[in-house]
C-alpha cells in the first residue's frame, strides 16, 4: 500500500540536507529571507504593527525567548513570531506564489524565532525553510482558486502547514512527529475572505495567526499525539475541506483542465522545486499588480509616450486577477472592474504618467480613498480597460498603449519575469536603503549576513542587525 500524502512529505523533509540541495534553492531561499526582513523594516512603522508588537509584549514577554525585530524584546517564541509576521505582511510587500499565497511571512517569522531558540545554524535553517516552502507550495499548487472559491483565504490555510514544516525539521522531529506536524496543521488552520470581500481588515492578521498555529503544531507534535495518517487527502480531510472534494476536482483554475491528480502533490519531489517559482513583490500593492507596475515601467522606459495623446491602455491579465478574491465572492467594489484607486487601472496610470511606481510609497488598498489629488494619474485611470482571460497565466500581463491618430505600443509577460534570484533581489533593494528606516550600515550587514548565511553557527549576527539594541 502506498504512503499517504503526509506521510510521502514527511520522509521527503526527514530526509533533506543542506549538501544536496540544488544551487539555486538556497538562493531561492536567501532572497525570500532578504526581502521578508526588509519588509519588517518597512512594516514596523505601520500602526497595526506597532499594536501587535504592544500586545505580544504585554502578553507573552519571556527574558530568554525569541527576539522581536526591530523593537527588540524577547518574548515567547509564538508571541515573538506573530509580532515578526505582522510586520513582514504589513506593507503587502511580502512574497508571493501563484499570486494568491503568501509563504514568507508565515514560514520564515516561524523558522526564525526557533533557529534562535533552538540554537540553530544557518545551513539548517536554510534547509528548513527549503521544507516549508515546498511542502506548502506542493500541498497549495493548483488547488488555490478552489480555496478561495470555498470562502477560505489560501495564504493563511496553506501558510499553516508551510510555518508548521519549517519549525518541525528545526526541532528536528522524526517522520512520524513530522506527519503528526501536517495532521495538527490541517486542524489549526483557516481564514476567511470576507473580509477582502466586503472590507474588512481581519486578513492583516491572518498570516500572524497562521504562523502561531503552525508552530503550535510542530510542538505538540513532540508529544508523542497520534495523528491521522490521511489529514490531506481523507474523505474528510483537509482537501475535502477547504476545495470541496478529495478527489483533485478543481471549482475554478487559473489555466488548464479543471481536475489536478492528487499523485502532484508528491511527484518528483527533490527533483522539481516549486519554490522555485516565488515571486517577491516589490511594489506595496497585490501581487497581480506588481508585473503590470514592472511591465508598464519597461514600456515607458523604451517609448517616449505623449501622455495627452494617450486614447487608450488595454491590460490583458489572468481572468481570476481581475476577480479578486475570488469569482465566488467578488469584491463589490470590483466587480465591475471600474477604475479606481487602488485597482489595477490606477497603478498601471500612475506608471505610465511618472515613468515608475515607488516601492517605498504608502501602501494604497481599493477602497482606501475615493481620489488623488494627481490629475493627470485620475484622467489616465479612466482611459484603463483591464480585460481577464481565462487562458493567461497569472502574473503575465500584456500592455497595448493605443494613441490618438493609431499609433499603439505593447509589451507581454510570460508569468516568470518577476521569480528572480538573490542577486536580482540585491540589483533591486540597494538603492531603496538611504530612504528605508533604517540605518544603511546595518541594511548593508543584514545583506551580508543573509547571502553569506551557510557560514553562520547561530542567528545572533543576523538578528542582531534587525534590532535596535545589540542583543550579543
Amino acid at each position: 500500500m502506498a504512503d499517504s500524502l503526509s506521510r510521502t512529505l514527511a520522509h521527503f523533509v526527514d530526509n533533506l540536507q543542506f549538501e544536496h540541495l540544488p544551487a539555486e534553492v538556497p538562493d531561492k531561499i536567501k532572497t525570500s529571507l532578504l526581502h521578508a526582513l526588509l519588509g519588517a523594516f518597512l512594516g514596523a512603522e505601520t500602526e497595526h504593527a506597532k499594536s501587535s508588537i504592544e500586545l505580544v509584549k504585554l502578553e507573552e514577554s519571556r527574558v530568554d525567548g525569541a527576539s522581536i525585530l526591530v523593537d527588540g524584546a524577547k518574548a515567547t517564541r509564538c508571541g515573538a513570531a506573530f509580532a515578526n509576521s505582522k510586520m513582514m505582511h504589513a506593507t503587502n510587500q511580502s512574497d508571493s506564489y501563484r499570486m494568491l499565497i503568501h509563504p514568507g511571512p508565515c514560514i520564515i517569522p516561524a523558522a526564525l524565532a526557533t533557529a534562535q531558540i533552538e540554537r540553530r545554524a544557518g545551513r539548517e535553517l536554510i534547509t528548513a525553510l527549503a521544507a516549508g516552502y515546498e511542502v506548502e507550495a506542493r500541498i497549495a499548487g493548483d488547488f488555490i482558486p478552489s480555496t478561495q472559491a470555498r470562502g477560505f483565504r489560501s495564504s493563511p490555510v496553506y501558510g499553516t502547514l508551510g510555518a508548521a514544516v519549517a519549525t518541525a525539521k528545526l526541532l528536528r522531529l522524526n517522520v512520524d512527529q513530522l506527519v503528526t506536524t501536517m495532521a495538527l496543521a490541517c486542524t489549526f488552520t483557516g481564514g476567511t475572505t470576507e473580509g477582502p470581500r466586503s472590507g474588512g481588515r481581519e486578513m492583516l492578521f491572518h498570516e500572524p495567526n497562521a504562523t502561531r498555529n503552525g508552530i503550535m503544531a510542530a510542538l505538540l507534535a513532540r508529544e508523542h499525539v497520534r495523528g491521522s495518517e490521511t489529514a490531506l487527502e481523507g474523505a474528510a480531510g483537509f482537501y475535502n475541506a477547504f476545495t470541496g472534494n478529495n478527489r483533485g476536482d478543481l471549482s475554478y483554475v487559473f489555466d488548464g483542465p479543471d481536475h489536478v491528480s492528487l499523485d502532484s502533490v508528491v511527484s518528483d519531489l527533490g527533483e522539481r522545486w516549486e519554490l522555485l517559482h516565488v515571486t517577491p513583490k516589490l511594489y506595496p500593492t497585490a501581487g497581480y499588480n506588481c508585473p503590470v507596475i514592472e511591465l508598464m515601467t519597461e514600456i515607458r522606459a523604451t517609448h517616449n509616450l505623449p501622455i495627452s495623446e494617450i486614447e487608450k491602455i488595454t491590460v490583458d491579465m489572468n481572468w481570476l486577477e481581475t476577480t479578486y478574491p475570488s469569482p465566488a465572492f467578488p469584491n463589490p467594489e470590483r466587480s465591475a472592474n471600474a477604475p479606481a484607486v487602488g485597482s489595477t487601472h490606477y497603478f498601471t496610470a500612475y506608471t505610465c504618467v511618472h515613468g515608475n511606481y515607488p516601492p517605498l510609497r504608502q501602501r494604497i488598498d481599493p477602497g482606501d480613498g475615493a481620489n488623488d489629488d494627481d490629475a493627470a494619474v485620475m484622467g489616465l485611470m479612466k482611459k484603463v480597460e483591464v480585460v481577464g482571460h481565462q487562458n493567461r497565466q497569472a502574473f503575465a500581463p500584456r500592455i497595448t498603449v493605443s494613441l490618438e491618430g493609431g499609433t499603439e505600443y505593447m509589451g507581454e509577460y510570460r508569468g516568470n519575469e518577476l521569480e528572480w534570484n538573490l542577486s536580482t533581489e540585491l540589483r533591486r533593494v540597494r538603492p531603496l536603503f538611504d530612504d528605508m528606516p533604517w540605518p544603511r550600515e546595518k541594511l548593508e550587514s543584514v545583506a551580508q549576513i543573509v547571502t553569506g548565511l551557510e557560514i553562520e553557527q547561530r542567528m545572533d549576527h543576523l538578528i542582531a542587525q534587525c534590532v535596535k539594541i545589540d542583543i550579543l
